[in-house]
């Protein structure tokens, strides 16, 4: 390729990724030496072939300019990318979101427009700790739903858990050492990383153990008691930290207990991390901390330097939500829904399985597992118009996740059938 073609190429596709709109100046000449790192004779070719073919134009002591025919391009490249992407895939077993027939979207609505309505609220800045009102109902909240005694003093909201783990960060003393179950928590371990900590993996000698009992698989296995003890036991013993993420816990659908680590230990060497996303609404960006008892007064002192992240007007609707008793009427409803997608799709997963693999299911979360017996059958699989997540693609391990979350009840069986092949007979 000759070098102003590698001028006019680049700035194309600007163009048709929307970056260069219709009636934008191109940069100078001199702008584009630097950029490219190449000569001007090379800029001003690939200029010249840029206006030639209609894509931009020159206006005299002023420079270049995008034309109308760039911006359809960009246009075309987008809708063309868009039916590539429809065109591939019926069925989408592979995101993770909520179901329209649960949504509580209207009247979620209902309660955002009275929380817009206070408008002495929200006419100041947010409790640096979080809405008072909003902790005492989350305080309410744990003490039914998982028996944890803590009070509004012990909670910290904020907008997603990078934030939360930053605070409790700063509350951490000792050995800066922490174990995730597994690298699929890019996201914790980065901000821990970030923190000057050695992040490890299923390494209970770690300073702090971050762990999710109640979703301890991608598939939804569930820490038995047992382990649970061992494990309060041990950081008890040890004085190490447990950040206990309770992801997925309102989907443990045994009947079994499911303790929280929290109320084991009561509190003592434990953090409890919550999150609204999955139970309201996946925009309802609210999540909480229940700090380790003993460490309130240390954050007292630098609590002011940690600024509220979460939106002061969803704080005061959700403090209403749970006020009224709506998020447990709403649990009971994605229980009763979810749990009944998930046996129609391990049914059809059975249907059709015929050999070709092996089935991991846990006890909670909307997603199912399955283990491919050899690569072959794994690589004619993910080929099929049924879009589904990939947990390992090695020939030994070969293994896909099928979620029922947000696919309709109806079109699951269809799916699945579609995926792995015509039911046995």
């Amino acid at each position: 390729m000759k070098v102003y073609e590698t001028v006019y190429n680049y700035y194309l596709n600007l163009m048709k990724a929307g970056d260069l709109k219709a009636g934008s100046k191109m940069p100078s000449l001199r702008e584009c030496e630097k950029v490219l790192n190449v000569s001007r004779t090379s800029v001003e070719n690939g200029y010249l072939q840029l206006a030639a073919d209609g894509y931009i134009y020159s206006v005299e002591k002023v420079g270049f300019f995008v034309t109308e025919l760039a911006g359809r391009v960009g246009k075309q490249e987008e809708k063309k990318s868009t039916e590539k992407t429809i065109n591939k895939y019926k069925f989408d077993l592979a995101i993770i979101g909520e179901d329209r027939q649960v949504s509580c979207l209207n009247l979620w609505r209902r309660y955002m427009k009275s929380a817009l309505r206070q408008e002495d609220r929200l006419l100041s800045y947010s409790d640096y700790q979080g809405e008072k009102d909003l902790r005492k109902e989350i305080a309410n909240y744990v003490r039914k739903r998982r028996n944890i005694i803590c009070s509004e003093d012990d909670i910290v909201v904020g907008a997603g858990f990078q934030n939360l783990l930053q605070v409790l960060i700063a509350l951490i003393p000792g050995e800066k050492t922490i174990s995730f179950p597994t690298k699929d928590f890019f996201d914790g371990a980065t901000t821990f990383r970030n923190a000057g900590f050695n992040v490890s993996y299923r390494n209970k000698e770690s300073h702090v153990i971050y762990v999710t009992p109640s979703y301890m698989t991608k598939w939804g296995e569930v820490m038995t008691m047992q382990r649970r003890r061992e494990l309060c036991d041990h950081a008890l013993n040890n004085n190490h930290l447990i950040i206990e993420d309770d992801y997925q816990n309102e989907f443990v659908f045994s009947s079994k207990p499911t303790p929280s680590l929290y109320a084991l230990t009561g509190g003592v060497n434990t953090a409890f991390l919550g999150s609204f996303s999955r139970v309201v609404l996946p925009s309802v960006r609210i999540s909480f901390i229940i700090l380790p008892k003993g460490v309130k007064e240390e954050y007292d002192k630098i609590k002011r330097a940690y600024n509220q992240t979460a939106s002061k007007s969803e704080q005061i609707a959700l403090a209403q939500f749970l006020r009224d008793g709506h998020l447990n009427r709403h649990i009971k409803k994605m229980r009763r829904l979810y749990e009944e997608k998930r046996s129609v799709m391990e049914q059809a997963i059975n249907a059709n399985l015929s050999g070709k693999g092996e089935m991991l299911i846990g006890e909670s979360g909307m997603e199912i597992a399955i283990r491919m017996k050899d690569k072959s059958t794994f690589d004619k699989i993910i080929k099929q118009p049924v879009s589904v997540g990939i947990l390992d693609n090695s020939h030994e391990n070969s293994t896909i996740l099928l979620s029922c979350s947000k696919i309709e009840i109806d079109k699951i069986d269809e799916a699945v059938t579609l995926l792995l092949g015509s039911k046995s007979k």
